[in-house]
């Protein structure tokens, strides 16, 4: 038999592969009598069997045979079904990492069900990826039956739903019965659990957002997949090509902000002109510092430190965010110019082609301040938190295979950036009509319209009468005109429905199919048949025939769309060529209609309620794929007409004569086995049928005779359709790609039966226009051939060939172009998810926490010491991230404090540690004094250039604008001037003749005026800038200094300066001695500073803290406010500037390092004391922690004290435990931190980086390769991000706190007492 099948194979390299296969489907074909004389329990025992031969050393390939003659066997006990040998092919091919190219109807479905079992007894998992949820939950319910005798379980994902708002699981139970048919037998389940399955079935949007969602999982439990391990993709080219580029995104509002812009739209509207700077040619807008106060004043809040303006919070940056793109929106995105409002929206227009482009939007929430601007309402901004794209995530598993009937015109793509071979694996008919020895022939004949086919017969039939039957594809068929072969679809259709014939016709859109529908109506389709009794009238009357008609001027006017075609005109044409009556039921007309169908007398039956009720037809598309499959599946009913885009329904077999369910024939196979000496798992429908029919037995069931019934009449059904020629598929356009156009083709000709399918094209369609249309539509013109007439050319379906050809060489260029764009953020994405997989699994944390400690510190203090300003930024950035620290438990300072605190080491008493904390507050307070002093002087340079460079910059527009004037024009001279000045223009009637009259006249005058308003637009930002920074009222008006020189008005100011700052240092240490009469109210505070470093601490903390009464706007009260008094770090930021950076770093991490461990320690404290509160044990830890402590105490010492009450516990060893309870607390905080950090700082990237790859395409008009430049710049921002992880993490890791217990009775606050006051610590002295 192998002699036989080797010389069929020949040099084809696809068959040489399936000869090599072949070798293996006979080792598994000689097993199946063996193991059909297995019980089920010894059957079901080969699984363990399997799994124990993997861990002794065997292979996958070496259990192949063995593992898929028991799923073979397994089928056959369960569903009733055989896997054929070319389905064992398809299985094998599965298992080697490959793409099995299987017909449809071949058992793509079963052949699965091998591979699966045998890569499932690994233990890791293998997942089956289908195109939609009901096909999961179909071939999960369908298949699971055997997996479950074999004692494996399967796993089946359904996607979110709005009702149960959660993504839904499903393990397959044979005890789990639903009113639901197709949820019967599926318990539902946790996501975690249908993962753990040894089979899980789910659609690849479903694995993709699951991987996704894991990815930015909090928690480690809250995880759901386990590996990549192996999957098999069914309908495997829509997934990987079709769909290869579609994202997966999880997204969410990044903020419910709509009231933040509405408010920051109406503070911009309110600024003077003053307040902010317009770059036309850079595109910004920057608010003046006066501009900035303004604003200020406006939302109640500082956006900035005015002596540290480098250093703004978190929400001062998010309300900066919101000011910028409001100003931007205000002042450079113009109404009806960038953008234009219709029906309450904003609609971007294109800059280019003036187009308007609805669905864009602006990002970074630049459109959402437009639409504040404009008062329509403001759409919630997105962000993205995670994405992959669908090809990007299937390159992740191990082993991946797939399935489909149409993957061989794409296999360089699949094997270029999937790695993946195409097998085309013949028909089960086909490899047993080769083998030559199944009782098969095949012949060749024709039709009787010339058309060759072929059929199969049984080898010992002299009459040759078709059993089997080859898909007939006719060649296509081309009009001049959409229209014609819309009318020429519309009559075919109408032709075999009337026979009972049934049809899927194929659209390639959405809109296709329903404009084909429409068609169908009763109205369009009187019209249609109208036409047709006109044009056979016609014929009659010239005496021609079909073929030869050629455009006809006098019936031009029919080729008009229908609906705009009138009764009268058709009835004059009707008359004219001897039509008595235009009444498609009237007899005279029968028989031209019968004829121009090609039917008959007893068609007519069948025909005449088309006229009224049109042609009955389901429409379907790609939107509703549960819907679709269940309606498809009908599609080959007598009769039937279903309008479907080329993609819906795909993954569903249809069967002419109707669905025949599964379960049915699992049970026929069932009877036939158990009362007639036959397999019934070998034989063909007929065969089956005959069987059936043959059974001469009293059956023991009533079920078993319902099920013959049923199939019986099911036969009769399908032997009709099969008479008729079966499924008649109707292409309405050529697809881009061929491999859509083959699989619309698949749906006919299944297993054998008789098929056909046409494809009807217009040279207006778009590949036709695209290749070739115009010059073959100039030659059809010349030959006057009506656009109704069909032309079939092997030419133009070679054209047509090479077109497609062409765009999927073009379409994979860019797929493969793209791909390496996104090569580059997914090894970013393996990257960022593989340091969040270690943070998980990582046991102590600690040492890489402080590792980022160590190299962020590292960098900053070697940039501060190299810079005038660093010591001050370096110290403000210090005070930062390690605030002092002050809670229940304990404290600590912040670096700052503890220098000071160094300083008072050596006091001893009470009056000399009171005259250190003076001497320091006023030599902070009087460095800060000069520090501020210089800011000022740099401010007055900064204005007084800003200054110098308005006045000839305006004075040249005015020069310009002077000379431009033309007496006789009118003009608008105070509106004009005033946009020139920056501010209002008034001018006296005199003033304004003389500007009409002789504009130089007025030159002086105006010069002057300008100055002046200058230099008052410049005093009112320094008055009120600086009036702000000293919280003081000055008794100087601007108006007063705007006529003044600037050299003048700056010493006016510095005048001002100077006396506050003398006013500061008198109000804190002159005759007042407001930090002195503080310290001595609290005397008992500083007695206990002199020994304890808390008090101390909290000492110095009071005298930075002063109070003055202060007036609520909203209450009209007066109320005590805290106000910043003095800053020390001003007392040591010149001894910071004289320390080597090595010493300053070493000083800097080792009071950051006790800080770390302080805090470990009030959260352990802060533990102990919950634990007592709460009257818990040990016992109740965390795990973490239980095995922490044991660890540390020991397993005896552990044993004994893991039940005892807290209050019992000896406190040495409870101080031992309380370290460790803290060091694991803080342990928690840290892998909460980084992870959040990372996911956050990941969120923000997404964003960047998809900025980047919209800008990128730029670089080409600068000659440079885009990709290099993306390549370059994404490494670069990457590192950025590391380098952003790593400042968030340290900027948060010393500001938390412990929570607050609530209120403990006395016993619970004396032993809270006891162990604070085991913390206090002692002040150093050196």
């Amino acid at each position: 038999m192998f002699k036989k099948i080797s010389q069929l194979l020949k040099g084809d390299p696809h068959r040489r592969k399936i000869e090599e296969l072949v070798v293996t489907v006979d080792e598994i074909n000689a097993l199946e009598g063996q193991f059909e004389k297995l019980t089920d329990a010894q059957l079901k025992e080969k699984t363990s069997e399997y799994r124990q031969r993997l861990k002794n050393g065997e292979t996958l390939d070496s259990l192949l045979p063995e593992a898929y003659a028991t799923v073979r066997e397994a089928s056959k006990r369960v569903l009733g079904q055989r896997h054929y040998d070319v389905q064992l092919i398809c299985g094998i091919n599965l298992h080697q990492g490959a793409i099995s190219e299987l017909r449809t109807g071949e058992g793509k479905t079963l052949s699965a069900t091998l591979p699966l079992y045998l890569n499932a007894l690994e233990g890791k998992g293998t997942h089956l990826i289908t195109v939609n949820d009901y096909l999961a939950r179909r071939d999960g319910r369908w298949m699971g039956a055997i997996y479950h005798f074999l004692g494996l379980s399967v796993g089946v994902l359904q996607a979110i739903t709005a009702v149960e708002g959660s993504p839904r699981a499903y393990i397959y139970d044979p005890n789990e019965r639903s009113l639901i048919e197709d949820q019967n037998f599926l318990r539902q389940t946790s996501r975690q659990q249908a993962y753990l399955a040894d089979i899980t079935y789910g659609t690849n949007s479903e694995f993709g957002f699951d991987y996704l969602r894991d990815n930015i999982a909090m928690q480690w439990n809250q995880r759901v997949q386990r590996g990549h391990n192996f999957a098999i993709i069914d309908e495997v080219d829509n997934i990987l090509i079709d769909e290869a580029r579609t994202p997966l995104i999880i997204s969410g509002p990044a903020h419910e902000d709509s009231e933040n812009y509405n408010r920051m739209a109406q503070i911009v509207k309110a600024l003077n002109p003053e307040d902010y700077e317009v770059g036309e040619k850079e595109r910004m807008v920057s608010l003046t510092e006066i501009g900035l106060a303004h604003v200020e004043d406006m939302l109640g809040m500082e956006l900035s430190d005015p002596e540290r303006p480098e250093d703004v919070t978190p929400e001062q940056a998010r309300m900066m965010g919101f000011l910028e793109q409001a100003l931007r929106a205000q002042h450079l995105f113009h109404r009806n110019k960038e953008y234009i409002v219709q029906s309450g929206e904003v609609i971007i227009v294109d800059e280019f082609t003036g187009r308007m482009m609805p669905g864009r939007r602006w990002s970074d929430g630049l459109h959402q301040a437009v639409e504040a601007k404009e008062g329509v309402k403001v759409q919630a901004e997105n962000i993205t938190h995670a994405t992959i794209t669908i090809q990007n995530y299937f390159r992740m598993y191990d082993k991946l295979s797939g399935m489909t009937g149409t993957a061989l015109t794409e296999k360089e793509e699949f094997y270029r950036i999937y790695g993946l071979d195409v097998l085309p694996i013949p028909s089960n008919l086909e490899y047993k009509a080769e083998r030559g020895d199944a009782g098969l022939k095949a012949e060749e004949t024709k039709d009787e319209d010339g058309y060759k086919y072929t059929y199969y017969y049984e080898d010992d039939d002299a009459s040759k009468a078709p059993l089997f039957y080859k898909r007939k594809d006719y060649p296509d068929v081309i009009y001049r005109t959409t229209e014609g072969k819309v009318r020429a679809i519309v009559m075919e259709i109408i032709r075999y429905h009337v026979i009972g014939r049934p049809q899927l016709v194929g659209t390639t859109s959405v809109e296709s199919s329903e404009r084909l529908s429409e068609r169908l109506a009763p109205e369009l389709i009187r019209r249609m048949l109208q036409i047709n009794l006109i044009k056979s009238a016609w014929l009659k009357a010239k005496g021609a025939k079909v073929e030869d008609y050629l455009d006809a001027p006098e019936l031009a006017g029919l080729n008009e769309p229908l609906d705009q075609l009138r009764m009268t005109e058709l009835r004059r044409l009707g008359r004219e060529y001897g039509l008595t009556s235009m009444d498609l039921n009237d007899e005279s007309n029968r028989q031209a209609l019968l004829e121009s169908l090609y039917l008959d007398e007893n068609d007519w039956e069948r025909l005449q309620p088309l006229f009224d009720g049109g042609v009955p037809h389901q429409v379907l598309n790609a939107r509703k794929h549960t819907e679709e499959s269940l309606i498809i599946a009908g599609a080959g009913a007598f009769g039937a007409v279903t309008i479907a885009t080329n993609m819906a329904g795909r993954g569903v077999d249809i069967k002419l004569g109707g669905e025949l369910d599964e379960a049915l024939l699992s049970r026929v196979n069932q009877v036939l086995a158990k009362y007639s000496p036959e397999d019934p798992y070998n034989m063909t429908m007929p065969e089956r049928l005959k069987a059936v029919r043959n059974l001469q037995v009293k059956l023991e069931e009533e079920e078993e005779q319902a099920a013959l019934d049923t199939f019986i009449k099911y036969m009769e059904d399908m032997a009709k359709v099969r008479e008729l020629g079966g499924l008649h598929v109707i292409g309405s356009e050529r697809h881009e790609a061929r491999r859509i156009d083959n699989q619309l083709r698949g749906r006919a000709g299944r297993q054998g039966d008789p098929g056909s399918s046409r494809f009807y094209l217009s040279l207006e369609d778009e590949l036709m226009r695209m290749f070739g249309g115009e010059q073959l539509e100039n030659m059809l013109s010349r030959f006057k051939i009506d656009e109704n007439m069909p032309i079939e050319m092997n030419m133009i379906n070679k054209m047509v060939e090479q077109a497609q050809t062409r765009v999927e060489g073009s379409n994979y260029d860019v797929r493969k172009h793209l791909l390496e764009y996104d090569d580059v953020l997914n090894s970013q994405r393996n990257r960022i998810y593989q340091e969040r997989d270690k943070i998980f699994t990582k046991e102590d944390l600690h040492e890489d926490v402080t590792e980022m400690l160590r190299s962020e510190l590292t960098s900053r203090v070697e940039a501060a010491l190299t810079d005038a300003e660093g010591p001050w930024k370096l110290l403000a950035y210090l005070e930062e991230i390690q605030p002092s620290i002050n809670t229940d438990f304990g404290s600590y300072p912040s670096f700052t404090f503890q220098a000071v605190m160094d300083k008072l080491d050596e006091a001893n008493d009470v009056e000399t540690l009171k005259n250190g904390i003076l001497k320091l507050a006023k030599q902070a307070v009087e460095v800060e004094n000069e520090h501020v002093k210089a800011n000022a002087e740099e401010l007055f340079d900064h204005s007084e250039l800003t200054l110098k460079n308005q006045i000839a910059e305006r004075e040249d527009t005015l020069d310009a604008y002077l000379d431009s004037l033309d007496p006789d024009d009118r003009h608008d001279y105070q509106a004009e001037l005033g946009a020139i000045f920056g501010s209002s223009v008034k001018l006296g009637p005199k003033e304004m003749q003389m500007l009409q009259e002789n504009p130089r006249s007025m030159q002086k005058t105006l010069v002057e005026g300008l100055r002046s308003s200058l230099t008052l637009n410049i005093a009112r930002r320094l008055l009120l800038t600086l009036e702000r920074r000293f919280a003081e009222n000055w008794q100087i008006k601007p108006a007063d200094l705007a006529n003044l020189p600037y050299s003048e008005l700056r010493a006016q100011l510095s005048e001002q300066v100077q006396g506050s700052l003398d006013r500061r240092i008198e109000r804190l240490f002159g005759d007042n001695q407001e930090v002195a009469r503080d310290l001595e109210n609290n005397q008992d505070l500083m007695e206990e500073a002199l020994e304890d470093s808390d008090a101390l601490l909290k000492l110095l903390l009071n005298t930075t803290q002063g109070t003055h009464i202060g007036f609520d706007e909203r209450t009209h009260r007066r109320e005590l406010r805290k106000h910043s008094r003095l800053n020390y770090l001003f007392s040591i930021v010149d001894e910071i500037g004289t320390l080597s950076s090595e010493d300053l770093t070493a000083q800097i991490l080792e009071h950051l390092g006790n800080a770390e461990e302080r805090l470990a320690e009030i959260f352990g404290t802060h533990e102990w004391s919950q634990l007592q509160l709460n009257e818990l044990k040990l016992s109740g830890l965390p795990e973490t922690t239980r095995q922490a402590i044991s660890s540390e105490l020991g397993e005896n010492l552990w044993q004994t004290v893991e039940n005892q009450v807290i209050a019992e516990i000896d406190d040495d060893l409870a101080e031992r435990i309380q370290t460790v309870m803290g060091s694991q607390t803080q342990n928690r905080i840290y892998r909460d931190l980084l992870l959040r950090t990372i996911t956050e700082s990941w969120v923000e990237y997404l964003t960047k980086m998809e900025a980047l790859r919209v800008s990128i395409s730029m670089e080409s008009y600068a000659q440079r390769d885009p990709l290099v430049q993306y390549k370059r710049q994404a490494s670069t921002m990457f590192t950025e991000l590391f380098s952003e992880v790593r400042q968030g993490v340290i900027s948060k890791m010393f500001r938390y706190r412990p929570v607050k217990p609530g209120e403990a009775n006395v016993d619970n606050a004396s032993t809270q007492q006891k162990q604070k006051s085991k913390t206090k610590k002692k002040r150093r002295r050196h």
